[in-house]
């Protein structure tokens, strides 16, 4: 009995697999991987897999430069000065909450101490103010202290779109990395401990009676 209860537990808490998907969110996927050690990408750019750039420009950054979080490239927001960079996540359950987690540093070659980006899920629309993230200036390229970061959104059609843009205007700014989605998990509906004691108490009726 004790086992069917946590059964049950488990199964209430746990959220339902999502099939959404970030594509190429740690950007190793290149068009072309003879490249420099920092590759700056102009508007419209399609050079990192499943990602367009936007305004500005970015630097791709490979770890012959500094460590990336996960495999080897990052994406400093900021190239010549600061730039955005967008991809689709695909498979939304409209309606069904998300979280977006990615990893963030700050360029070490200079200032400011304090970098600033901001994160955004949009679609035809659906227009929502975008998410501000902080970091500061790293140590040195063989530290840069990468961190997680995470925000949630509701899904408001099957497929929208992830854009990250580099707030200030320092051609040294803010690096991501590891991009990725899982959708939100449900919580414990607050009376079910109760519910699911009473049917062990049915239960345990039930067995005393067939004794």
């Amino acid at each position: 009995m004790r086992n069917l209860i946590v059964a049950a537990l488990l199964a209430l808490s746990v959220a339902p697999a999502s099939a959404a998907v970030i594509r190429n969110g740690s950007f190793e996927t290149t068009a072309s991987a003879d490249r420099a050690s920092v590759t700056t990408l102009g508007a419209g750019s399609n050079f990192i897999k499943f990602w367009t750039i936007g305004s500005g420009d970015v630097d791709l950054v490979s770890s012959r430069y500094w460590n990336a979080s996960d495999g080897s490239n990052s994406v400093d927001l900021s190239g010549s000065g600061p730039g955005s960079i967008s991809t689709g996540i695909f498979g939304l359950t409209v309606g069904r909450l998300y979280n977006v987690m990615f990893d963030l540093a700050g360029n070490p070659d200079g200032g400011p101490k304090t970098k600033q980006i901001t994160a955004e899920v949009s679609s035809v629309g659906v227009v929502r103010p975008p998410k501000t993230f902080s970091t500061v200036q790293a140590d040195s390229a063989d530290a840069m202290n990468w961190a997680s970061r995470i925000f949630t959104f509701t899904a408001a059609a099957p497929t929208q779109l992830l854009t990250f843009r580099a707030l200030g205007t320092s051609s040294y700014g803010a690096a991501i990395d590891n991009v990725r989605i899982a959708v939100q998990a449900v919580p414990l509906p607050a009376t079910a401990p109760l519910a699911l004691l009473g049917l062990a108490g049915l239960a345990f009726l039930r067995r005393r009676k067939a004794a």
